[in-house]
């Protein structure tokens, strides 16, 4: 399977993959999406309550939709073997979980 996210309806938390590491956020927490596009690459941050997700991939403007109705249940990376066969879907190809004051630092 080569999907990087996955929709259901209603659910209770965004479960988040990383390369070691597995985050559920819960939907009550969620602040903020914003979809950015430069240089042909895509990118997603979701703010929670204290952690921001920064996805960066292709295609991933569905994937922010999906946001806009809660109804993102999990997102993943898909390994690099495989990023050149799903070129119809969106691909992530990094995920890092930030804290919210780690953000304001880079600014």
């Amino acid at each position: 399977n080569l999907t990087c996210w996955r929709t259901a309806t209603s659910p209770q938390c965004l479960r988040v993959e990383t390369v070691n590491e597995v985050h559920l956020f819960p939907y009550g927490y969620f602040q903020h999406a914003k979809f950015i596009r430069q240089n042909g690459k895509d990118a997603v941050e979701i703010q929670f309550q204290d952690r921001i997700v920064s996805v960066k991939g292709k295609g991933l403007e569905p994937l922010c939709d999906s946001l806009e109705r809660l109804s993102v249940e999990r997102i993943q990376i898909c390994p690099a073997k495989y990023v050149a066969l799903s070129k119809k879907e969106g691909t992530i190809e990094e995920i890092e979980v930030k804290g919210v004051q780690q953000e304001k630092a880079l600014d």
